[in-house]
């Protein structure tokens, strides 16, 4: 049978401080049993990355509740703070990454937005809203080629996202591509966006285009 052995070779009691120190202690494993125990561990671990604890559960919602709620309010610094929370404890948590970047963007802060979104979409690439968000932060810094594309991605994920075509329309509006902002707009309307019939009336009203051949009045 195997068996501990505890070997100490100085432990201190001392009255003055209330404690016991113990200033060396050693735990003797045969070869066996510590490799029982280093499975064990490993076990134990990584049954607490599938299954946290419910405590760390409530922290993750409440820190994100509590993100949102500021985000709502203005206080998007101190939706960073909540947001920040949840990351410590689930790293890859894409929704957190995903809330943090739309705060950082509303103070200004783009290029970590971007950064945060790109966690986001890497950690679900089927994550629409998070390539609508960086395209909006890309075309905001001046990168509006990249951020078409991510629009373009927003698109093909969710065809039936009226904010992609709206974004994506106010972006090719920016090129100076009008026909094909007007045919976005256009196809917004469809879904719902009611900002896009401002856009349409002003920039396409009235004005006759050819499209694919074709004669299209708006």
């Amino acid at each position: 049978m195997q068996k501990f052995f505890l070997d100490c070779n100085y432990c201190r009691f001392d009255w003055r401080q209330s404690l016991i120190q113990i200033c060396y202690v050693r735990l003797a494993i045969v070869p066996y049993t510590a490799k029982l125990l280093r499975f064990i561990i490993i076990l134990l671990f990584c049954l607490f990355l599938l299954y946290p604890p419910p405590v760390f559960a409530v922290s993750i919602e409440t820190s994100l509740a509590l993100g949102l709620e500021k985000s709502q309010s203005g206080d998007y610094r101190g939706a960073v703070i909540e947001f920040n929370k949840v990351i410590a404890i689930d790293p890859d948590n894409a929704s957190a990454y995903q809330y943090r970047g739309v705060a950082k963007a509303k103070y200004g802060d783009f290029e970590g937005s971007i950064v945060d979104y790109s966690k986001s979409i890497e950690l679900n690439s089927n994550r629409t809203e998070s390539y609508g968000s960086r395209g909006i932060a890309k075309a905001r810094s001046g990168d509006v080629a990249a951020a078409i594309l991510d629009f373009d991605v927003a698109i093909q994920l969710n065809p039936e996202d009226g904010s992609a075509y709206f974004n994506r329309a106010m972006a090719m509006d920016m090129v100076n591509d009008i026909q094909h902002a007007c045919l976005d707009w256009k196809q917004a309307i469809k879904l719902g966006s009611k900002e896009s019939k401002l856009f349409l009336r002003k920039y396409c009203g009235q004005i006759n285009k050819i499209i694919f051949g074709e004669l299209v009045y708006w």
